[in-house]
């Protein structure tokens, strides 16, 4: 693994800065926006679910598992990617994002009891996505990733560039199958209709491949949309999102209709100036995803 900054270099060369957020220093006039140290959250308040209509197991993504994903035992830098806010952005000049925050309830239909009925505990949820501005974290040195222009590789998906971990993290699911994070409403970056990307792990394991999952204890993975309409409002509300609904990719990466989705499209509502969004995903616990 490629880890050309660790967050103690950063700390050495910079001073914290308000909030929480590094200081210019590692690189000159800039720096990757990090949390300071992980911190201990309240649960997030659990909006009702609605009930599971067929248990048939949720759609798999065709675009893969990736690219960008980390794992907590390969992480570059000293954060734990497991907790419950990750909220953060690249650059610490700029607007925070709407927050978001997302649960997701995990049901398993490998049993005799209806999936409604049958949760399932204790497995590990990974999310990742881009912040407000299009910027995925980990990957690519200041500057690299340019997210108005489509996507030619670069910054490499398979490498790690820095330690920074905004809009991403792990969680375990309790004993409802359910599992929350607080993030910031996704922006986006031209080649990519809007999305979160999601994978399921049995505890302890780890995922060895960037974009396509390698190894032992893969259960599920997908990537998640949202109804244009509600990105819409949200895009058009706020900055930095509203700044970027001019640009001529915008009116193709809110649809949610790129080839091979998964068709799942999160439920989701404004409230109290956040957005909230749950999702209801089903699969056989017994079976290792391909």
């Amino acid at each position: 693994m490629k880890n050309k900054h660790s967050r103690r270099s950063l700390l050495a060369g910079s001073a914290a800065g308000a909030g929480g957020l590094l200081a210019a220093g590692a690189f000159p006039g800039f720096a990757i926006a990090q949390p300071a140290a992980p911190e201990v959250a309240a649960p997030l308040p659990v909006p009702p679910w609605d009930a599971v209509p067929v248990c048939t197991p949720s759609n798999t993504d065709r675009a893969g598992q990736g690219p960008f994903f980390i794992h907590n035992d390969e992480r570059a830098g000293d954060i734990d990617l497991f907790r419950q806010n990750i909220r953060g952005q690249y650059d610490p000049r700029a607007e925070a994002g709407t927050e978001l925050q997302m649960h997701f309830r995990v049901l398993d239909n490998s049993g005799s009891a209806a999936c409604a009925d049958n949760p399932l505990a204790g497995v590990e949820v990974y999310v990742w996505h881009c912040d407000a501005q299009g910027y995925y974290s980990g990957f690519g040195e200041p500057g690299e990733q340019t997210p108005d222009e489509p996507y030619r590789f670069r910054p490499n998906h398979n490498d790690l560039d820095n330690d920074a971990s905004f809009c991403r993290g792990a969680g375990v699911t309790d004993a409802n199958g359910v599992v929350s994070f607080s993030t910031e409403f996704p922006g986006w970056y031209n080649g990519r209709d809007i999305h979160i990307h999601l994978m399921i792990l049995k505890p302890g394991t780890a995922s060895r491949g960037r974009v396509r999952y390698r190894g032992e204890g893969h259960l599920y993975t997908t990537q998640l949309y949202f109804e244009p309409a509600l990105i819409d409002q949200v895009h058009k509300a706020a900055q930095p999102y509203l700044r970027r609904t001019t640009h001529p990719a915008y009116a193709g990466v809110i649809l949610g209709d790129e080839r091979g989705n998964s068709g799942l499209r999160m439920k989701a509502w404004v409230e109290a100036e956040r957005v909230v969004a749950q999702m209801q995903l089903v699969l056989d616990a017994t079976q290792s995803a391909s």
